[in-house]
Formats: structure tokens, C-alpha cells, sequence
């Protein structure tokens, strides 16, 4: 966290308090820096264009000397001002020991010394209280761990001592910084960001470390930091992982939000974010409404939440406005999934607590459910005829959810309407239709055969459902064919809904066969055997474990509606309601 914050500073300043403790570590030749007591250096950094341009810095609680070997002076700092391109401007200090009136008279051997001492001027060694160095000397690993080059064979010798090494704490606090554009910054494993390389708002990144802390790796303890602060502006190129969600985006904005990240026994990272909102255009991943749809997002899919709250679990708090649209998606609850295709959903203020949601949510999409379709003929040679059924069309509901999880905690209720467009369901329905058989017809003759071909079975608008066919009546003898008997029958049927098994069925037929030729007997038997055949066909019935009534069935001329309620309730509410009537 630390070395991302260093990497997007552009300009802002520093106020820090860097615990020492007691040791010697050298830092140009012939010279030393020791720390006397637990000595505190309170410094304040302030950085133009990514790095430091200015350091003041006091020593408090302690005593921090320079100290030179042989007939070099003994140092005691105070304070100094270190400018970059200037060197030091200001300093307070006096000599310990013998060497305290001489280093009062003779002036010049102190600033000569002060001198030899080289400020670190990159964020992040200030930000690490790593702020002098050997002459020269390159900044040790901030992990404290041995570098290593990916040319060499083996790992480059230890580094020696350095003023990191009499670093015990560092605090961080009233710092504000501007960030560059296009540099990576994360919340752990939740949050992962770009700063807007081009501002389309004019409000580039601001973060603000309200209290940071950072311990370096030190004796077989790792490297612990903790940072609390504000960030606020424009975003992009980064992810974003909720509870059961992760989403990629492309642009965003954060305002006026807070954090806290940190790993303060060196272990994983844990992080949290509030915020006034957040918006992101996302641009792939899955979204998981608590309670409802998850859809498989793309562009130009737009997500909104104010007054966030994630916690560092992933569960989110927040009022959430959504618009997603994506190629594929499901509801999933208490076990049962209903798959979605060419998803449009949409919520505008579904109030989201800690993963679970009370709300509305719009959603349409394409479906596709398979439906078998079986008709009865009172002829032993045929019997019972079925095939699928594809049902596949617009699905429309409004849901609302109630304090729903996605683990089938609350309740989830509103209304659907599958709207199915005809023209296949007709085509798959003629493979029931059609019919071949012979029989006897007692007393009139043996042996007939009969043929039915569909010409049409679909709706004719409203209630109303449509029966045509062509019957043709056959007797053949040894020498030729007795007679042929061809029938154009025409009828129609009444669609009723059955609420008590949602189901909706073909009622009231009535077939009337028109017959060109002069057998009557085929009228007759034709009539009734058709009527008896099409009533009470069950069209479709919904499937056992969708919680979805049938309330009403239209049709038109070549399309089918079904419409009716959504009632999902929480397992631990008992048994679910029985569909209403």
C-alpha cells in the first residue's frame, strides 16, 4: 500500500513521526548517525512533481547525533531544512561534549559536517522514515529483504547498516496529497483502481492519510502498516469485488471517500471503504443483486451506490442504482435456477444492508424452457403421443425484494409475463398432431385407416385457440380402394387457466369435419373422436419449482402471453405459499 501511495504521489506534503531507537548506523565516510534514548524526528515532507522538494525536521524525546571519527566533531541535531537543488538552508544544532565550544566558535566544522549528510529524497523512504542515506548509497529494499537480480545466479550480498535499521515506528497523519494520472492503487483484494489518466470532470485523485503506521521487517517479524485516510475523484482500468461479485470497469468516480487498509500482523491485507458513492462503468465480470438476478455484465453496463459501506468480508451496505445488461444471467434461489439470456436489469434506490436488499428490480430478458407437450388418443395403436414443447421468448418481471440474501434469506415477490412467439410451438405440436392408425368401425366395416395431418393449432386471439386438420378416411381392398374420405375439420377450443396446478389448458372444444363425399358414418365417427381427443389438453404447466402462479393466458394471432405473480419467501419462514387462486 505504502509503495503504490508513494508511486501516485504527483505533488502534496507529509507530516511525520518517526520513533528511532538506540544504535549506530553509518552514513558518509568516516561519519555516523546515532540515536541516543528512543529519540522521535518529526518531520514534514513536502513533494512536487513525485518527489520531495523540502524537509523540515525536529528531534524530540531523545538525542540524534552526528558523530565523526577520529578529530571529526561530535554533533548534537535539533532541527534542519533540507531543499532540493539547495542542500540544508537552516539548521539547529551544538556540539556534545568537548567538542561543545569549539563547535560554537569555529562554525564552519559543524556546517561542513552537516554537509556530508544526504537526504533520501523519493516518497517512498519518506513515507518508510528511511530519510538518510551513505553518499552514493541506494535505498535498501523496502522489505527489508535482500535484493536480487534476475541476471545473477545467486542473491546479491547483505546489504550493511543504514538508517532504516534505527527505525522502530513510523506514524503518519495530517497528509494530503495530488495523484498522477494512470498509477495503480488497491484495497487489497476488494478494490483494485487506476487514477483517471485523463479527467473528463476535472477532478483528478486527492487522498488524504488521516493516521497511517508503518514497522519495518525486523529480528523475524514482518513488515506490519495500517493507513486510514480520504480519497476522492475519478478512477479507471481497475475491479471491484463484492460478496458473490466481481466486475471490471473502465471508468469511474469515488466522492468523498474513506478508508482503512492495513496488515497489521504482516499477514493478508484487510481492507474497507466507505463513500458518499461510487460510480463505475462496468465493463465485464458477474453482478449478484442480493436476493435476485446475477447477471454476467458487459458494456455499457452502469453501477451506482451512495452511502457505501464495505466491510472488509466483502459484505456491502448502500443505496444502490443499477442499469446491466449482459448475454447471460440466472435467478437462483432455494435451489432452483432459471437461466436468462439478453439481460437488461435495472433498481433505482434498492437499499442494500450488509448483502441483503429491499426493493424493485426491472428486469427483462430472452428465455428458453422446454415443455413437454402430450396429447391422449383414444386409439389403442396410437395412445399417448408427446414432444417438446420450446417455449422461448421476452421475459418481463417486476421484483420486489424484501431483506433478500443471495443464500434465500427475505422474501422475493412481484409480477412476470413470458410473451412466446408461436411459429415453432406450432411446428413442434404438429409432430403430436399427426396420427396414422386403422381400425375397425363396427357395424360399418372393417379394417379402415385413417390419416390425420395438422394444418394449423395455435391461438386466435384472447381466449380463443384454433384446431385445424385434415382427416382422410381410407378403405382399401385386395382389387383397390373401396373409397377415400377426405375431411377438412375446423375447430376451436377455449384456453382456461387452472390456477390450483398453474397450468392452463384447452377446454369447451368443438370440431366440426367437413366432408366432401356422401359416407356419413365418417362424419359420425370423425366428430366425437376428434372432440374427445383435443379437450382438456394441458398446453403448459409450469414447472414444480418455480414459485410462479399463472393468473391469466392471451394469445394473438401468432404469439402466446402467460402472465402471473412471483412469491419466493425464506426457507427459515416455514413452508412456501401455495399459489394463489
Amino acid at each position: 500500500m505504502l509503495d503504490q501511495i508513494a508511486e501516485c504521489v504527483d505533488s502534496g506534503s507529509f507530516t511525520l513521526e518517526i520513533d528511532l531507537r538506540a544504535g549506530r548506523v553509518p552514513v558518509a565516510d568516516a561519519w555516523k548517525v546515532e540515536a541516543v534514548g528512543t529519540p522521535t524526528v518529526n518531520l514534514v515532507a513536502s513533494a512536487v512533481a513525485g518527489h520531495v522538494s523540502r524537509l523540515d525536521l525536529t528531534v524530540s524525546g531523545g538525542t540524534l547525533l552526528l558523530d565523526g571519527n577520529h578529530l571529526r566533531p561530535r554533533i548534537l541535531v535539533k532541527s534542519l531544512r533540507f531543499e532540493e537543488g539547495k542542500g540544508i538552508t537552516e539548521a539547529s544544532y551544538r556540539g556534545r561534549g568537548i567538542w561543545r565550544p569549539i563547535v560554537w566558535v569555529f562554525r564552519g566544522l559543524a556546517t561542513s559536517a552537516l554537509r556530508k549528510l544526504e537526504f533520501r529524497t523519493d516518497i517512498l523512504s519518506v513515507l518508510h522514515g528511511d530519510v538518510l542515506g551513505a553518499q552514493g548509497a541506494a535505498a535498501p529494499a523496502a522489505r527489508g529483504g535482500t535484493p536480487f537480480s534476475p541476471t545473477s545466479s545467486a542473491p546479491a550480498p547483505p546489504r550493511g547498516p543504514a538508517f532504516i535499521d534505527l527505525v522502530r515506528e513510523v506514524r503518519i497523519h495530517d497528509s494530503e496529497f495530488v495523484a498522477y494520472g494512470d498509477r495503480p492503487l488497491s484495497l487489497g483484494p476488494m478494490i483494485e483502481l487506476h487514477t483517471a489518466s485523463q479527467s473528463r470532470k476535472g477532478t483528478p485523485v486527492h487522498v488524504a492519510i488521516i493516521a497511517g503506521v508503518f514497522r519495518p521487517a525486523r529480528e523475524g517479524r514482518l513488515e506490519q502498516f495500517g493507513v486510514v485516510g480520504r480519497v476522492d475523484g475519478e478512477i479507471e482500468n481497475g475491479a471491484i469485488a463484492f460478496v458473490g461479485s466481481r466486475c471490471t470497469f473502465s471508468h469511474g468516480e469515488l466522492r468523498e471517500g474513506a478508508f482503512q487498509v492495513g496488515s497489521p500482523t504482516g499477514g493478508a491485507i484487510e481492507a474497507s471503504l466507505s463513500a458518499a458513492a461510487l460510480a463505475l462503468d462496468l465493463t465485464a465480470g458477474e453482478l449478484d443483486v442480493p436476493g435476485g438476478p446475477r447477471v454476467d455484465v458487459e458494456a455499457p453496463s452502469h453501477f451506482v451506490v451512495r452511502d457505501l459501506r464495505l466491510r472488509p468480508d466483502g459484505q456491502y451496505s448502500g443505496i444502490v442504482d443499477v442499469e446491466l445488461f449482459g448475454k447471460a444471467g440466472r435467478i437462483q434461489r432455494d435451489g432452483v435456477v432459471v437461466a436468462l439470456s439478453d439481460v437488461k436489469l435495472r433498481t433505482k434506490g434498492a437499499a442494500i444492508a450488509n448483502g441483503r436488499a429491499t426493493g424493485d428490480v426491472e428486469l427483462e430478458s430472452n428465455y428458453r424452457m422446454d415443455y413437454p407437450l402430450m396429447v391422449r388418443y383414444p386409439i389403442a395403436q396410437v395412445g399417448e403421443r408427446r414432444v417438446q414443447l420450446l417455449f422461448q421468448g421476452l421475459f418481463a418481471a417486476t421484483l420486489h425484494l424484501q431483506d433478500a440474501g443471495s443464500g434465500g434469506e427475505g422474501a422475493v415477490t412481484g409480477e412476470y409475463r413470458f410473451t412466446v412467439p408461436w411459429p415453432p410451438v406450432e411446428q413442434a405440436a404438429f409432430e403430436v398432431l399427426r396420427a396414422k392408425w386403422r381400425q375397425d368401425i363396427p357395424p360399418v366395416m372393417r379394417n379402415v385407416g385413417f390419416v390425420i395431418e395438422p394444418r394449423r393449432f395455435g391461438p386466435c386471439g384472447g381466449t380463443c385457440f384454433l384446431v385445424d386438420l385434415d382427416v382422410t378416411v381410407e378403405k382399401k381392398e385386395a382389387k383397390g380402394r373401396l373409397f377415400r374420405q377426405i375431411c377438412d375439420t375446423q375447430g376451436k377450443a377455449d384456453l382456461v387457466v387452472d390456477a390450483a396446478s398453474r397450468s392452463f389448458v384447452l377446454r369447451n372444444v368443438r370440431i366440426e369435419p367437413r366432408c366432401r363425399g356422401i359416407v356419413g358414418w365418417v362424419v359420425n365417427f370423425i366428430g366425437p373422436l376428434l372432440t374427445k381427443t383435443y379437450t382438456d389438453v394441458t398446453l403448459f404447466q409450469m414447472p414444480e419449482d418455480l414459485p410462479f402462479t399463472i393468473e391469466s393466458v392471451g394469445s394473438g394471432a401468432d404469439w402466446l402471453a402467460i402472465a402471473g405473480k412471483v412469491a419466493w419467501t425464506s426457507k427459515a419462514s416455514g413452508a412456501p405459499p401455495k399459489p394463489s387462486s
